[in-house]
C-alpha cells in the first residue's frame, strides 16, 4: 500500500510541473509584399488589366524565407516567415504596385477571376526571387501583357544591384518589394 501510495504521489508531482511550464513566446517574423504601398484615387482613363497567376521554381513555395549560400545551396533564413503563400502574395503585390504607378487600373489578381472583358492579361514568369550569399538580391522574370485584341508584349526584367547584410531579413523584404515595384513600372509603362 506505502508503495502505491509512494508511485501515486510521485505521478502527481510530476504531472503538475508538466502542468505549470510557461510557454515560451513565438519571435518568428512575419513579412508580407507590397505592405506599404499607397493606394491611388485617380484610376478613371487608366488601361485595365488583370494580374493572372504567377510562375515560381517550386522550392518558393511554403512560408520560408530563402537565399542561396555560396555553394548554391538553398538555406532559409531563420526567424522569419511569409505571411502567405508566395503564389497568391506576387500576384497581389504586383496589382498593388501597378496601380501605384497610376499608369493602370487593375481590375482584379489572382487567385480571384477576371471578370472584366476589357481588361488586358497579365502573365509573370519568375527565373529567380531570392538573394545570394554575397548579399545581392536577384529577381529575374519574362512578363507578357496580352492584350484585348490578342497580341503580345512581353519583356524581360532583371533588378538592378539590389542588396542585403544577410542579418536584416526586413531589408531584404524591402529590397524584394522594390524591385516588384520597378517591374511593375517597366510593365505599366507597355499597357
Amino acid at each position: 500500500m506505502k508503495i502505491s501510495l509512494l508511485i501515486s504521489l510521485t505521478l502527481a508531482i510530476l504531472l503538475t510541473g508538466c502542468v505549470n511550464l510557461k510557454p515560451k513566446p513565438d519571435r518568428t517574423q512575419v513579412f508580407t509584399l507590397a505592405a506599404n504601398v499607397d493606394a491611388v484615387a485617380d484610376i478613371a482613363g487608366k488601361p485595365e488589366c488583370y494580374v493572372g497567376r504567377v510562375e515560381l521554381p517550386g522550392f518558393l513555395e511554403g512560408p520560408r524565407i530563402y537565399y542561396r549560400s555560396t555553394h548554391g545551396e538553398l538555406s532559409s533564413v531563420a526567424g522569419a516567415r511569409w505571411a502567405e503563400d508566395l503564389r497568391d502574395a506576387l500576384p497581389r503585390a504586383i496589382a498593388m504596385h501597378l496601380q501605384a504607378t497610376s499608369l493602370a487600373h487593375v481590375r482584379a489578381y489572382y487567385p480571384w477571376a477576371n471578370t472584366a472583358s476589357e481588361a488586358a492579361t497579365i502573365s509573370v514568369q519568375f527565373e529567380r526571387l531570392s538573394a545570394n550569399a554575397g548579399g545581392q538580391i536577384e529577381v529575374i522574370a519574362q512578363w507578357q501583357i496580352e492584350q484585348l485584341d490578342g497580341s503580345r508584349v512581353q519583356g524581360r526584367f532583371m533588378a538592378p544591384g539590389l542588396m542585403w547584410d544577410q542579418h536584416d531579413v526586413s531589408e531584404y523584404v524591402a529590397n524584394l518589394d522594390a524591385a516588384l515595384a520597378q517591374l511593375s513600372q517597366e510593365i505599366a509603362e507597355k499597357l
